[in-house]
């Protein structure tokens, strides 16, 4: 296979799940013996070349991983130059980029100019939320476009793609949970776990995650188990407002905030909650929507049952009655009943939790996501046909 440039806008130790994403696609070009190359935006305390897990990250000088959409210009064509020299010193067949923004527009660039072909990976959020823009939305398509595939996270970001720009080789590839992050010796529960039943929300404080309605679901749940506390892991505009309603409802002691939690603190949390729930919602009108959920399959690494909402590409992440419970975001009442049900029935969210753990170490692991990859890129590099599966 011909050597493999990786550009990315999100990489350690910047948190999120794109970021993991992109780690992982990292841990999966190492485990497929790929020759490649990761360039990223520099991050406070990280050197320009870093060598972490066996992959070796370029950081681009005066580009960082927090400011990066400060000026998007000046983050394109640092992508782009650092990019097309490594192209022109020869070998690199094919370029993957994390998202069409900025990293997928410089591949764009590095294509005109050498004709080498690029993936772009579609995650829902980066796809859905341009649709507003019609400056954003050209650029958009015609990265879409010209891509020779766009590997999508989920049959809804699919579906989206599709209809943004019919002309997109569009696929779903799902994304992996590493096990390796989430093993059973590794945590020890944290204080405010201890002694109380506990749901759990990991994710940005923003008005598609839905904290909002879960939060208002917690009185019914609090007056059959008084012993819940609902722990929000993340940060975000909402939090204020979300700690003010939750005060409105006299749960100032049940909704519990923790933000500045690293991921590598996440196991923790996951493996001492009783119920992981992500109720997200689409909201159209912003351009935001969850296009899959990698925290569904965090949780379910840790075998724990999970609720979420019947919404963008959480059905791909979540098997209804199977793994966990889908529910309408926008029904307080759903919800509280799906957390009753789950605390009141241990062998039902027992049985969920093995399940959704069954089903990510089989389906979603990094091994069976890096054969995906390596069955495209090849396709790619020797022109074969890619949808004949």
């Amino acid at each position: 296979m011909k050597k493999i440039l990786f550009l990315t806008i999100d990489f350690p130790p910047m948190g999120g799940g794109m970021a993991r994403h992109s780690h992982d696609i990292g841990i999966a070009l190492r485990r497929m013996g790929a020759d490649y190359t990761v360039i990223a935006p520099g991050s406070a305390g990280v050197s320009e070349r870093d060598d972490g897990e066996g992959i070796t990250v370029y950081r681009l000088k005066g580009v960082a991983d927090t400011r990066i959409f400060d000026n998007y210009l000046k983050s394109v064509f640092a992508f782009f130059f650092r990019g097309l020299r490594h192209c022109l010193s020869g070998g690199v067949g094919l370029i993957i980029v994390n998202t069409w923004s900025i990293a997928g527009v410089a591949a764009f660039l590095i294509k005109k100019i050498t004709g080498v072909p690029y993936v772009v990976f579609a995650h829902g959020l980066d796809v859905y939320a341009p649709r507003t823009s019609p400056k954003a939305l050209r650029l958009m398509k015609l990265v879409l476009k010209n891509a020779s595939v766009v590997a999508a996270n989920s049959g809804f970001t699919k579906t989206l793609v599709e209809k943004i720009e019919p002309r997109a080789k569009a696929l779903v590839i799902h994304p992996a949970a590493d096990p390796g992050r989430f093993a059973p010796d590794i945590p020890r529960k944290p204080k405010v776990c201890e002694g109380v039943k506990v749901i759990l929300t990991v994710g940005r404080l923003v008005g598609c995650k839905n904290h909002e309605t879960v939060i208002r679901a917690m009185p019914e749940v609090v007056r059959i188990y008084p012993d819940t506390v609902y722990l929000i892991i993340g940060e975000g505009p909402e939090e204020k407002a979300l700690e003010d309603l939750a005060l409105a409802l006299g749960l100032e002691d049940k909704a519990v905030f923790l933000s500045g939690v690293k991921d590598s603190e996440l196991a923790a949390y996951y493996h001492s909650c009783d119920i992981f729930v992500l109720a997200s919602k689409e909201i159209s009108g912003q351009g935001l929507v969850e296009g899959f959920g990698i925290v569904f399959l965090e949780a379910g690494l840790c075998a724990k049952p999970v609720i979420g909402g019947r919404s963008g590409g959480i059905p791909d992440a979540v098997l209804d009655g199977v793994t966990g419970i889908l529910v309408d975001p926008m029904d307080e009442g759903a919800i509280a009943s799906a957390i009753i049900r789950l605390l009141s029935d241990r062998e039902l969210a027992k049985k969920m939790g093995e399940n959704g753990k069954r089903r990510v170490e089989s389906e979603f692991n990094l091994d069976a996501f890096g054969k995906k990859l390596e069955n495209v890129f090849i396709r790619i590099l020797s022109a074969g046909p890619l949808f004949d599966d």
